[in-house]
């Protein structure tokens, strides 16, 4: 196991000292309560910025380093930055016309890697190998040729380092003058050797022209002006080893751009070494964050707070989540469902806190609300999906909209079996209770009688299995725990079926056609939620 960044651990050594004057500070504080907790606390609270500074440290297991493929092709650019190149016989002068030209081939060869050097007698790496163009192009913005104290030019030191880079196959494109190199057969060889191909842009023109220096005209030993010119020599040591010679001119770079991309059609299959780790950082920053909540909560809230952190749960929640969720579950079991509702509204978005708010606003006998949170929640659950349109049946039943909850029932069977939702679906429709008609009206008042016969049914209309006592939400999945959501029970209308039946024959009742063709059309699992 390693460390990328072991020099974190010298601020070990300030937090050791900040610890040590803590701790002397709580041992002078004898009038301070609950001095044992307190220093428990502070041990903790030290303890888990040492994993945190662990967890920066980065620390990781190396594997071993593979070979992979290199598809961009390499290139190694090589700028003459001599005294020469200054000259203005190409505008606004050698060097810059050809450094415009570099910066240019960069940006229509983003793909490929690139490597630049700057060489007078001596050379200079100014880019190592990327395919970073914006890095590449700063590197050559960044040189600053009057700062090189070499000023006149040796192709071979060029060549002697460019044949020291691992690059097996060296496309060498050079932006030179040539200065008063004469030894071809030299340079030849070196190329021949190391498998150097120099593509060479004559940067100068043939007639050549007087070298200035602070705008004075420079003069030899003879008092005869200085001419530079292009070098002869650099077409035969281009041509004569597979390159290409170009001279500087507006298609030059058209020129020199299509030969370096039919090269793509000739390159080898290059491969790299590529090292990579298995990050371990996760492990101490868990044991941080567990240290510091440990350091800041009593034993019952670190206890909660661990169930969520290592359980499994489908709850798509942020850590400000559980205060609220807190504030909703005690708020629901002291009966104050609209605080609840209001608490859970503050929770992220998901299923489960809309489940809840619809459940709450239903306690609160908010139905329009009720039913306007269990519309929003959109799952491609089955059984939750028919819980909902359950529930959403139980909110139009107490707003006297019995057509509605017929629909909803109806909607709630077509998804399966539910014996609770045939049965108050059915008696919806032997009613056939207009809007308006209060169907709890029909029902004879309780007596305990009555309540000790159904005291696990209590509503109007049959939802047994929906009734979610006290509990909600938080430490329950959505659509297990409905707060009572679809208040409807069998036994109630069993009673107003009882009192009906004095005024209605005894025959069967049957279904009406539209209900069965919207059951018998079954459910087919869908893959985006509603």
């Amino acid at each position: 196991m390693g460390f990328l960044y072991p020099w974190v651990f010298f601020t070990l050594i300030p937090l050791y000292f900040l610890y040590k004057k803590n701790q002397q500070n709580s041992i002078e504080s004898h009038f301070l309560e609950n001095k044992k907790m307190q220093q428990r606390q502070t041990k903790l609270l030290y303890l888990s910025l040492v994993f945190l500074l662990l967890a920066l440290t980065r620390p990781v297991i190396q594997n071993s380093p593979s070979q992979e493929k290199f598809d961009a092709q390499d290139y190694i650019i090589a700028l003459d930055a001599s005294f020469s190149m200054q000259a203005e016989d190409i505008k606004p002068s050698r060097y810059e016309a050809a450094k415009e030209v570099i910066e240019k081939l960069l940006k229509l060869h983003p793909k490929d890697r690139f490597s630049i050097f700057a060489f007078t007698s001596k050379t200079l790496l100014i880019s190592p190998p990327t395919t970073d163009t914006a890095i590449s192009i700063m590197a050559l913005d960044a040189l600053n040729p009057a700062n090189i104290l070499t000023k006149s030019t040796e192709l071979k030191q060029l060549f002697v380092t460019i044949a020291k880079t691992s690059v097996q196959k060296k496309n060498l494109i050079i932006f030179s003058d040539g200065g008063d190199e004469t030894d071809l057969n030299e340079l030849l060889s070196i190329c021949k050797k190391n498998s150097i191909t120099p593509y060479i842009v004559a940067t100068a023109s043939k007639d050549g022209v007087a070298l200035k220096k602070d705008g004075i005209t420079i003069k030899d030993q003879y008092s005869s002006l200085v001419i530079s010119r292009i070098n002869p020599m650099l077409k035969d040591l281009a041509t004569s080893n597979g390159g290409k010679y170009y001279t500087l001119s507006s298609s030059t770079l058209t020129q020199l751009s299509n030969d370096l991309s039919s090269n793509k059609g000739k390159k080898d299959d290059a491969t790299i070494q590529v090292k990579s780790y298995f990050e371990l950082y996760f492990i101490p920053l868990l044991i941080a964050i567990f240290l510091f909540f440990a350091s800041v909560t009593k034993l019952h809230q670190l206890y909660f707070l661990t169930l969520f952190l290592f359980l499994p749960h489908s709850a798509k929640a942020d850590i400000i989540d559980f205060y609220h969720f807190s504030n909703a579950d005690k708020a629901f079991a002291d009966k104050q469902y609209l605080q609840a509702a209001k608490e859970f509204e503050k929770a992220t978005p998901s299923v489960q806190s809309y489940y809840n708010i619809a459940s709450s606003y239903y306690k609160a006998k908010q139905y329009k609300k009720a039913l306007e949170y269990f519309d929003k929640i959109q799952t491609i659950s089955k059984i939750i999906k028919q819980k909902i349109f359950y529930d959403m049946a139980g909110c139009a039943i107490h707003l006297q909209r019995y057509d509605r909850a017929e629909v909803f029932y109806e909607q709630a069977l077509a998804l399966g079996e539910d014996k609770d939702a045939l049965y108050n679906l059915t008696l919806l429709q032997k009613l056939n209770l207009k809007t308006g008609v209060n169907i709890f009206d029909m029902m004879p008042p309780k007596d305990p009688q009555s309540k000790k016969n159904s005291s696990k049914k209590t509503g109007t209309v049959k939802d047994d299995k929906k009734e979610g006592g006290g509990k909600s939400g938080s430490s329950q999945q959505a659509g297990e725990s409905s707060n009572g959501a679809g208040d409807s029970k069998k036994g109630d209308t069993q009673k107003v079926n009882q009192n009906t039946q004095k005024s209605s024959n005894a025959k069967q009742y049957q279904m009406g056609y539209r209900s069965y063709e919207l059951i018998n059309k079954g459910y087919t699992d869908e893959k985006s939620p509603w």
